[in-house]
């Protein structure tokens, strides 16, 4: 069973009614904050419901170029934060490096749209930090982090030997950053680096704007260009009153990311306190909502047989080779119950 059947099924088996821990989704579970919602409901009582111009509207542009310290000309608003990922990887015509684990839709975007990549594997022993000096011969490289599914960053060295690295190999970096927001510690941005970059960043994670679908990249004028034609070919462009509520998602910004980033900061703390307690082993996150415990089982059984007792999880697998590990998603304060079902089904599978 594939990933998406997987998540199909459960799905279904909220929708007849039961009782389920989701712990597989990448959701948050706190609210939109409520001065978002105000600007939604006003810029829908001003009839902000129009087509708006394929970068987006100039006011959020101008709100997300002053946030990274770039020219109004490098930002494009999108359609949710996947739209520029999807754009930047089918636009490039050469190879593609991904760092693992990471999010499944990397190597299934490449897969569908017949590019070629190669991928650089990390390890639970070495906290899932990567070794940059493997990457070879490349065209560009895809990173993330904070990581979905690991929750780890890494160093502002690094960051540092990317930018390197692109301007030495002539090497496209993109950084998926929609989780940075939520980091529990001070993380660099690759924006902060001189170097050919497509950074990309959403409104979905920060505020839980995940139904206003809307996210934005950050590029040079020739990449910012490939990814507006391909908006203007498919979407025209982001939805005008999820824009303007995200000027004022912008104005709280700081606010909000401190309150989210304790939030799951003390969750996640306490997961892997229970984890740990229940018998996994567990790299604690930097940042996200997310774990990547391991055990010494297949994940899909696990993942199976742990949904039969009413908790979903994802099997490590979508993240690459890590049939031995499983992701989390700490949006629940059932966290305590979920974890006593999971070391029963360790306990039967090990």
């Amino acid at each position: 069973m594939s990933v998406y059947e997987l998540i199909d099924k459960i799905s279904k088996m909220q929708a007849e009614g039961k009782n389920l821990i989701r712990l597989d989704i990448g959701q948050p579970d706190l609210p939109v904050p409520d001065k978002v919602k105000d600007a939604t409901k006003k810029a829908i009582d001003e009839n902000r419901t129009g087509y708006t111009h394929s970068m987006g509207i100039a006011g959020l542009r101008k709100a997300v170029a002053r946030m990274h310290g770039v020219p109004d000309e490098n930002v494009i608003i999108t359609v949710g934060g996947k739209f520029p990922i999807y754009s930047a990887l089918a636009c490039n015509s050469g190879m593609t490096t991904i760092i693992r684990p990471c999010w499944g839709a990397y190597p299934l975007i490449l897969n569908k749209t017949g590019k070629s990549f190669d991928t650089i594997d990390t390890s639970f022993e070495a906290g899932f930090q990567p070794d940059l000096d493997l990457i070879g011969k490349t065209d560009m490289v895809v990173i993330n982090y904070p990581n979905n599914p690991t929750g780890v960053c890494i160093s502002n060295e690094d960051y540092k030997k990317l930018s390197d690295l692109s301007n030495d190999k002539n090497i496209t970096i993109l950084s998926d950053e929609v989780y940075t927001k939520m980091a529990f510690k001070d993380v660099d941005s690759i924006t902060k680096h001189d170097c050919d970059y497509i950074c990309v960043g959403s409104f979905s994670k920060t505020f839980s704007m995940t139904g206003y679908r809307l996210g934005y990249a950050i590029a040079s004028a020739e990449n910012i260009k490939k990814i507006q034609e391909f908006q203007q070919l498919t979407t025209t462009s982001p939805t005008e009153f999820a824009q303007y509520a995200a000027i004022t998602a912008l104005e709280i910004i700081e606010s909000t990311s401190k309150y989210i980033s304790s939030f799951y900061q003390k969750r996640m703390e306490e997961a892997v306190s229970l984890l740990e307690d229940a018998g996994f082993e567990v790299v604690p996150s930097e940042g996200t909502f997310y774990l990547f415990p391991r055990l010494k089982a297949d994940s899909n059984k696990f993942a199976m047989r742990l949904l039969e007792e009413g908790v979903s999880v994802l099997p490590g697998n979508p993240f690459g080779p890590y049939d031995n590990h499983f992701r989390i998603s700490l949006v629940t304060d059932r966290m305590e119950e979920a974890v006593e079902r999971m070391e029963k089904i360790r306990k039967e599978l090990e």
